[in-house]
């Protein structure tokens, strides 16, 4: 996420709006349904992030049950540290910081879980075949991620509505990889893969730039100079007239270990 947010603090702001919001809270509960955590079950938060599912994860499995909590970015496990609460009733969750390509926990899992966290990797595939390393026999895996190349803006001028968006997009190492994950699944060698797709339409800017970095001008520096003021005038004004609208696509792809 560095390659969008300046600092820590920016990015856990971030996170934490976007795991408020009402899309992701059902994108979530669908592939908990899918996973159906058992208690005494291991499970792999790989990107935890602030720790939401990871603690999730923990009150599912029980205090027979263990939840590893990994992310690359030391600030976030530290945060996730500081956010969490012992229950008597939960798994401990270890946090880790660890690089979700290069982690080894062979055969460690029962359930992997990997959410926005492929856009940033520079080799999907190696991070998914490692990810599918770690399930033990009949293991499941989820991933979730956003498709930013089928992005839609509308309301601002076309030509330079093409010209921010497209810059956005060249920030992330893998823009479209939502639209891959089945594939990626298949090909690690996991089985009957299940896709789902949630498709929020936001027609308020304030609550479209809480969680689209992009459209918010507190995180102006996603946007290239030259068209920084202009950008986030005319999103304003487009706000105002009632015009405002975005609409992304978020997948969710599921499949097992044989």
């Amino acid at each position: 996420m560095d390659e969008v947010f300046e600092t820590d603090s920016a990015i856990a702001g971030y996170l934490e709006r976007v795991s408020m919001h009402q899309e992701i809270s059902a994108l979530r509960a669908s592939a908990l349904e899918l996973l159906s955590v058992a208690p005494g079950e291991r499970a792999l938060d790989a990107g935890c992030g602030l720790g939401d599912m990871a603690r999730r994860f923990a009150g599912l499995v029980g205090p027979d049950g263990s939840v590893i909590a990994v992310d690359v970015n030391p600030a976030m496990t530290a945060a996730a540290q500081k956010i969490h609460v012992t229950d008597p009733e939960a798994a401990t969750v270890t946090y880790r910081v660890e690089d979700i390509c290069s982690v080894e926990y062979p055969q460690a899992f029962d359930v992997v879980w990997c959410e926005r966290v492929m856009q940033h990797v520079p080799d999907p595939d190696s991070a998914v075949q490692n990810m599918a390393r770690m399930l033990s026999p009949g293991g499941r895996a989820c991933v979730v991620d956003v498709d930013w190349e089928a992005f839609v803006v509308d309301g601002t001028d076309e030509a330079m509505t093409a010209r921010v968006l497209d810059a956005f997009r060249a920030k992330l190492p893998q823009p479209a990889v939502g639209r891959t994950l089945r594939r990626r699944l298949v090909r690690a060698g996991l089985v009957d893969p299940v896709v789902r797709t949630v498709h929020p339409v936001l027609t308020s800017l304030a609550e479209a730039a809480a969680v689209i970095p992009v459209l918010d001008r507190r995180v102006s520096n996603s946007v290239p100079e030259a068209d920084r003021t202009a950008w986030f005038d005319s999103l304003e004004e487009a706000d105002a007239r009632g015009e405002f609208m975005m609409a992304l696509p978020i997948y969710m792809a599921f499949a097992r270990k044989p």
